[in-house]
């Protein structure tokens, strides 16, 4: 059992249902302002506004943003990614959703436990963590060679259906049935993690999920 007497988990995706900012692009223009490489950033900025112009599958996009880590060392990454939060908690007054941190605050006090998902990488979602106390994250897993990313990512990827799955794999490692679970997510990506709880809340404002929610019942959340 993972976590001694507890009774439930809650899962949270992380963009834009708790914090107020897409990590893994606001990061890399970060890495880019302080590790500047005009050549890759123009290839990134361009790949990535075709493949949303062309509507790319999430779990495609993915992939790719992480083929832009290959040769990054994973120390440089890391130390980035704390420069990088806390720049945003100077920059950024709206940064977290006040309304969705209270969910997370109280499923604490009552012992459920907090869990991050999110098809972000662990190296920006930590600093979050630990500022409300979040001891588990489920997020994608870059390959790392001699102390460097490859550029290739390993499963399960937890963007759509990946996040589902990363949630019964954790979940098979307790005594928590799944029912007894809540899930928050404000994208249709987070779905089928949704559908794998048996309490699931959906936060306003994100891709076609609040249509489906009041079509089934689910209570949707203003994030503040």
């Amino acid at each position: 059992m993972l976590d001694a007497g507890a009774e439930s988990y809650a899962f949270f995706d992380v963009d834009d249902t708790l914090i107020n900012v897409k990590s893994m692009f606001s990061f890399q223009n970060y890495w880019y302002s302080v590790m500047p490489n005009p050549e890759e950033q123009d290839a990134f900025a361009s790949e990535m506004g075709r493949l949303r112009d062309e509507n790319a599958a999430w779990e495609i996009l993915n992939r790719r943003y992480y083929s832009y880590f290959a040769g990054r060392t994973v120390p440089q990454v890391a130390d980035c990614a704390e420069q990088w939060f806390q720049n945003l908690e100077r920059t950024v007054d709206d940064l977290f959703h006040t309304a969705i941190i209270e969910k997370l605050e109280e499923h604490l006090h009552k012992g459920e436990v907090p869990v991050f998902v999110s098809g972000s990488f662990p190296a920006v979602l930590i600093p979050s963590a630990r500022r409300f106390g979040v001891k588990h994250i489920l997020a994608t897993t870059m390959e790392v060679v001699e102390g460097r990313y490859t550029g290739k990512i390993l499963p399960p990827q937890t963007i759509g259906a990946g996040k589902a799955e990363a949630v019964a794999s954790f979940l098979a490692k307790t005594q928590v049935s799944a029912q007894a679970c809540y899930a928050y997510g404000d994208d249709i990506s987070d779905l089928p993690m949704l559908e794998a709880v048996g309490h699931p809340f959906v936060v306003s404002g994100g891709r076609g999920l609040e249509d489906h929610a009041r079509k089934v019942g689910w209570s949707v959340l203003a994030p503040r």
